[in-house]
């Protein structure tokens, strides 16, 4: 069966996308094709072929035709889509063929999200939410079927669409890819990293708060941290910036840029304590976090702003602790309590991995996965 991924958000080697979903339905025999819009490239990897073009500049209607010329020249049988607008490209591209063609739509993001609406003045977002919204409810009626990353960004297409058949799969990474990495927890010193888009709404200003009044509750204590990521604005990278310029002596930073995934994995299996203080919006509070199920899966503890998606899909009490992400005093606590308490912090450590078995892993989803997009 020939089985294609369009994306004009992702780039082609997303850790979703190809790591996941391409190299499952590769492995099981399937032919492979990923077409991202990000970038440039052409090319076959473990099987897969890689047909991507670099169209962020381009206007949407000329961004659809690319992808429906890539489509043709694969011709597949089921074309899985990340975005409303490669939607309208598969649906272009089936009404061409004589045969039936599948669309499933696999949503993890809101749409439109902040980031939609952030090149927009404030007075006239109101108008693009709709726009977008509309646009992207409409659309999603040329989808045959939903693959949903978590329960709470299911709902509106169950509401408007609740006879198209669906699945639930998450964000469980595949424990072939990360192993548990043994604790290295040492006397006077902690290692802590943040990771993704560098910006205060996603927690920036909160995480280094915490450290700075860290190394006031722990004068002596060591503090290396590693920054992982990229900005998406002049201002974020003004604000941000300003906190690097001020850091406390005790706290040594390494700044990196944007990684791929695997090197990601291997970047961040040095940190003894993940923290995420993102700020208490709808859209953070309705997304359950990627890389939460990461952590669990390289066997660290967890400190998290209290969302109501992890409440929902995550046993967190299990491995860490969800907390106001301003309550920098209640923060630097729990840190300062996993230093001092080894036993609770070897007890997180393994209940993380146990649960990254027994759980949250893509072997136990995979198979579900498999069933829904080949025995349609």
């Amino acid at each position: 069966m020939n089985i294609s991924f369009l994306t004009s958000g992702h780039d082609p080697f997303d850790d979703r996308i190809f790591f996941h979903m391409a190299r499952s339905l590769s492995y099981n025999g399937n032919n492979v094709q990923v077409v991202s819009s990000k970038l440039d490239l052409k090319d076959v990897v473990d099987d897969i072929i890689l047909n991507c073009f670099a169209g962020d500049n381009l206007y949407k209607r000329k961004k659809i035709i690319q992808f429906v010329e890539l489509l043709s020249g694969f011709t597949p049988e089921i074309i899985i889509c990340s975005e409303p607008l490669t939607i309208l490209a598969a649906k272009q591209y089936s009404k061409k063929q004589s045969g039936k063609i599948r669309i499933i739509y696999d949503i993890t993001e809101w749409y439109p999200s902040k980031k939609n609406l952030s090149v927009h003045k404030t007075p006239i977002r109101w108008f693009f939410f709709i726009k977008l919204l509309l646009f992207n409810l409409l659309v999603s009626k040329f989808a045959d079927s939903f693959i949903f990353g978590e329960w709470y960004k299911s709902r509106p297409y169950r509401f408007f669409y609740p006879r198209k058949s669906f699945i639930f799969t998450s964000y469980y990474p595949d424990l072939k890819y990360i192993s548990f990495c043994n604790p290295g927890l040492q006397n006077g010193k902690i290692r802590l990293s943040y990771s993704g888009k560098i910006s205060l709404e996603k927690g920036y200003g909160n995480f280094f708060n915490v450290l700075e009044r860290l190394t006031e509750y722990k004068s002596d204590l060591k503090i290396e941290v590693k920054i992982i990521g990229w900005y998406e604005s002049t201002r974020d990278k003004e604000e941000c910036e300003n906190l690097i310029r001020t850091a406390s002596r005790n706290i040594t930073l390494t700044i990196l840029d944007r990684q791929s995934f695997k090197n990601f994995i291997e970047l961040i299996k040095e940190t003894d304590i993940f923290l995420d203080l993102r700020s208490d919006n709808f859209e953070n509070q309705h997304c359950l976090p990627i890389k939460l199920l990461y952590y669990a899966a390289l066997g660290r503890p967890v400190i998290f702003s209290d969302l109501i998606a992890i409440r929902k899909e995550v046993e967190i009490n299990k491995f860490g602790f969800l907390v106001n992400p301003t309550d920098y005093e209640r923060i630097v606590k729990l840190i300062a309590d996993y230093i001092e308490d080894k036993e609770l912090y070897y007890k997180h450590c393994k209940n993380a991995r146990y649960l990254a078995e027994k759980k949250y892993n893509w072997k136990k989803t995979e198979p579900q996965f498999l069933k829904f997009i080949t025995s349609y």
